[in-house]
């Protein structure tokens, strides 16, 4: 192992404690990290030797990871503990793990997609979300798997990541590599991507917290496209805190540094009926959730939701549109390499004609115009992230099969309009299946969103549930 390098201390974290592997700091959010850095108690070169050894130790079984940055990350820590050391202090995540979805370009690491015929590029570049965390100081210590094209096949020779909780449950997709790190304790934050639901609903199956900010908040260019109109770049973490300070060093634009906690005269938007359309776990955590948000000083108002029937179908139609755009390169010469999911979109995208997609911004628009007019009602909106409670990997393989796609209705919205949606995690049932539930907001109010997330995990802790259970 290298050494601790300038600004360790002798004494490190690691060497007072006894009878576990020297990867301790996965149980630290991102400020307790920073806060052990800047008091000289804990190192950036401990914790990346910490984290390597804990994914040596744990990711065969996991799956998590397409690759790992090696050397370059142990470079990253000892130039954080240096900068650090020297009073060169680059924000929040300096010095901090972090993984990126295997869609984002790297200079040192594949990027596949998912796809076999990508499986050994290697970039000259890096995504722009990829250049911010490296100027802020993030140490990459890895990229994590994604589907095949971000779409719902899995990945070319590649399993499909196992549930770091119980190896049954569906860790959900297409950021699944993300969530799993996270959960896992194999890193601090990790970047996903959400088309329609990707960065939400790993959150939700691996109980931790995602992040979809506003419509190119954070600078999609160098990332792998799945349908641009509708891609979505964003953080998922242990906390929303940790969401806060990803999104720093990420966001475009100027980044708040006081998030607003107080809630009180905060409305919070209940659609009754949607709530009838989920699981009954997911309903009563849900329903917990409410009850915790009203000891916070926010008032429940009754709303309906817009129809999205008719939102959905146009969707459907520009991502097979756009999709069938972005791999028009490769497919179909390359059909081989495709899964019959991704497959399918494409083939409906190139029989499409430009005239199919002449209602999508009418259909857009007056979805917004609806929505505009819930929120100059309620502040918030409280919703599930799925149509059932999280599933098992058998439970979502049937789901699959049936012609309604799962979760679409409450998350894709979203992506099309562009307002930031919040995953957070609900708690637990009696066999430990992780629950959960959304927040959306206006696009404005990101800020005010995580804020809202931050307040509710100061009275609640299912966010710290899972990690904490693993070896």
């Amino acid at each position: 192992m290298d050494d601790a390098g300038p600004g360790a201390a002798a004494d490190g974290f690691f060497s007072r404690r006894e009878g576990r592997p020297m990867d301790e700091a996965f149980d630290l959010d991102v400020t307790e990290l920073g806060s052990r850095y800047r008091d000289r108690t804990l190192s950036p070169v401990e914790v990346e030797q910490g984290l390597s050894a804990r994914i040596a130790r744990l990711d065969p079984e996991l799956g998590a990871f397409t690759a790992l940055a090696g050397e370059e990350a142990r470079t990253a820590a000892r130039q954080a503990e240096a900068e650090l050391a020297a009073g060169i202090d680059r924000g929040p995540l300096h010095g901090v793990p972090v993984t990126v979805k295997d869609l984002c370009l790297t200079r040192d690491m594949p990027t596949a997609a998912g796809l076999r015929g990508f499986a050994e590029r290697l970039p000259r570049r890096d995504a722009a979300v990829v250049a911010r965390l490296r100027e802020a100081g993030a140490v990459l210590v890895g990229k994590t798997y994604t589907t095949a094209g971000a779409f719902v096949d899995p990945a070319a020779d590649r399993p499909f990541p196992r549930h770091p909780g119980r190896a049954d449950i569906f860790p959900g997709m297409s950021s699944t590599g993300a969530g799993v790190a996270v959960a896992a304790g194999l890193c601090s934050v990790a970047i996903g991507t959400d088309t329609g639901g990707s960065i939400r609903l790993p959150s939700l199956c691996c109980g931790v917290s995602g992040f979809k900010p506003a419509y190119r908040r954070v600078d999609a260019e160098g990332v792998f496209e799945s349908a641009p109109s509708l891609d979505h770049v964003g953080p998922i973490a242990r906390s929303v805190a940790d969401l806060a300070a990803a999104m720093t060093a990420i966001g475009e634009g100027e980044s708040p540094r006081a998030l607003v906690t107080d809630l009180a005269a905060v409305r919070i938007g209940v659609d009754r009926r949607a709530l009838e359309l989920t699981g009954p776990k997911s309903r009563g955590a849900i329903e917990r959730a409410i009850g915790l948000f009203g000891e916070l000083g926010v008032t429940a108002v009754e709303v309906t939701l817009p129809p999205v029937a008719e939102l959905l179908a146009a969707t459907g139609r520009l991502q097979a549109w756009e999709t069938a755009a972005v791999h028009a390169a490769w497919y179909p010469a390359h059909r081989g390499d495709y899964g019959p999911g991704l497959a399918a979109t494409i083939d409906r995208g190139r029989a499409m004609q430009a005239g199919d997609l002449d209602d999508f911004e009418a259909v857009r628009a007056a979805y917004r115009q609806q929505l505009d007019a819930l929120f100059a009602t309620v502040d918030l909106i409280i919703l599930p992230v799925l149509t059932i409670d999280t599933p098992t990997l058998d439970e979502w393989e049937g789901a699959m099969r049936q012609a309604d796609p799962l979760g679409a209705r409450f998350t894709k919205p979203f992506n099309v309009t562009g307002h930031p949606a919040l995953a957070l995690p609900g708690g637990f049932d009696a066999d430990g299946l992780p629950l959960g539930f959304q927040l959306v907001a206006r696009p404005a109010d990101e800020a005010f969103l995580l804020g809202a997330g931050i307040a509710f995990q100061k009275i609640s802790d299912w966010h710290r549930g899972l990690s904490r259970a693993l070896p």
